[in-house]
């Protein structure tokens, strides 16, 4: 029997693991697959990550709509007397997450794949490899593979100004131990924007340090403008192109930060959130001359290493970083393992994953979605462009429920009217984001999404109407 072997449980190795169950089954081989993981299954993501963060951010939309209730027309409420019951959230944090993480232990125990708790690291590379796994007792055994895939993540970068034991990261912020009175966030980046909402919401005073100039640099200037408005119109305090030069702690316990620009600000907790990089240190796959691109492993357009048999997906080869990305690497990294151990081609060669068609999600509110170019990429690409806005506050349904405050942008290329990209802003959004993605995908005009029936009324029409703008420009 052949032994695949998955080293971490997250989105992207989990999905592997099953994808090659379900491909050794459809190709009648015996197939023994494993999955090494050090906590538990579903990694970041589920256990301290998107998951967490967006069942913390239900909460905070909650009180938000509570506080909007007169609005609606609803009386007798009154908001000012909301609170949080950070056991109780924490409880229903804790349940969405054993919850799901039942689910994927119960997929993996239907499909038979072996599932060992413990941390791994690479002992040998080609043509023999082998994983050494520890587990919480200290008791190490070596697992072989005739392939593996190495899915294990990423980790918070901790700049050197914040290697303290009092900063917060974001695995603390999730825990819901304590609503501070006041918190510093350095990184205006997703993980900070969100956070720094759903605490805004508890009642926590939220400053945010961000190194550029505006919030979300590397999405279109518009969506940075919009989401500070709204995270200054909830109070929270942005000091941007800047950075923390050093923090230390008061009498009082107190975080004090110093900034570049010579500021000093106080607060109770000092959180860091300037991002993630690849989890490679100590594990052994410089040892087995595995090369890398930069801090990221190198992969192939299969995610096979440099190394014979050992493939790599998700956070630990760069890239957005995301767990839809890493599920969709998985599958396909899994289906070319189980073609190598079975000797059988792939029934369809591999092409790595256009980045382009990974849409990227920020759950604040609004809501913002984008996927592809927006015209500032396109520009410094030199690829004409006509770009198509239409706003919420033209849509019946966006009105209807309060949620005016938003727009779609679509972008197309000049000449061939081929759909580009779309940056989405408003409620729904990180759901909407789906309708362009086919279109994109199919290289369509912005024609057809312009002339697809859309139901009505719903908040989607703003793309169709977007479109259309669009359209007129070519």
């Amino acid at each position: 029997m052949s032994n695949l072997v998955v080293l971490g449980g997250g989105p992207g190795g989990y999905i592997a693991a099953f994808e090659a169950a379900k491909q050794a089954k459809s190709a009648g081989i015996d197939l023994n697959i494993t999955i090494i993981e050090k906590s538990r299954l579903g990694g970041t993501c589920l256990n301290v990550g998107c998951i967490p963060t967006k069942t913390i951010l239900k909460t905070a939309h909650v009180l938000k709509d509570v506080a909007r209730a007169g609005d609606f027309a609803v009386t007798g409420l009154d908001a000012s007397g909301a609170s949080i019951d950070m056991e109780r959230l924490r409880h229903r944090k804790d349940s969405v997450v054993n919850e799901l993480v039942g689910q994927i232990e119960a997929t993996a125990q239907r499909l038979g794949i072996t599932v060992i708790e413990g941390a791994g690291k690479l002992l040998s590379g080609a043509p023999l490899i082998e994983v050494e796994v520890t587990d919480d007792s200290g008791n190490i055994s070596v697992v072989p593979a005739d392939a593996l895939i190495i899915a294990t993540g990423s980790t918070p970068i901790v700049l050197p100004a914040l290697d303290a034991p009092f900063i917060w990261t974001s695995d603390d912020a999730v825990a819901l131990t304590e609503v501070p009175e006041s918190m510093i966030i350095v990184g205006g980046g997703v993980i900070g924007v969100e956070f720094a909402q759903a605490y805004a919401a508890f009642g926590t005073k939220v400053s945010i340090v961000e190194l550029s100039k505006t919030l979300m640099p590397w999405f279109d200037k518009r969506i940075g403008k919009t989401l500070s408005r709204a995270l200054k119109d909830q109070g929270i305090e942005l000091h941007l192109g800047t950075s923390v030069d050093a923090v230390r702690q008061d009498a009082d316990g107190k975080g004090i930060a110093t900034l570049s620009n010579g500021k000093e600000l106080c607060a109770d907790v000092i959180m860091t959130a300037v991002g993630r990089t690849p989890l490679t240190k100590g594990l052994g796959f410089e040892e087995a001359s595995i090369e890398f691109a930069g801090r990221a492993l190198k992969v192939d357009a299969e995610y096979q290493t440099s190394v014979p048999g050992i493939y790599a997906i998700g956070d630990v080869i760069g890239g957005l970083m995301l767990a839809h990305e890493a599920e969709h690497e998985g599958v396909l990294a899994a289906r070319a393992a189980v073609a190598q151990i079975s000797g059988v081609a792939a029934a369809e060669k591999a092409h790595g994953l256009d980045a382009h068609l990974v849409p990227g999600c920020i759950y604040t509110t609004p809501e913002i979605a984008v996927i592809g170019m927006s015209a500032d990429d396109a520009k410094q690409k030199d690829i004409a462009t006509v770009a198509g806005i239409a706003k919420y506050s033209a849509n019946g349904k966006a009105l209807a429920e309060g949620a005016s405050d938003g727009y779609v942008q679509i972008v197309a290329d000049a000449d061939s009217g081929v759909v580009l990209g779309a940056q989405i802003v408003g409620a729904s959004a990180v759901e909407l984001i789906a309708v362009v993605t086919p279109f994109m995908a199919q290289r369509a005009s912005v024609s057809d999404l312009a002339h697809t029936v859309f139901a009505h009324p719903t908040i989607s029409e703003v793309i169709r109407l977007a479109a259309e703008v669009c359209e007129a420009k070519l």
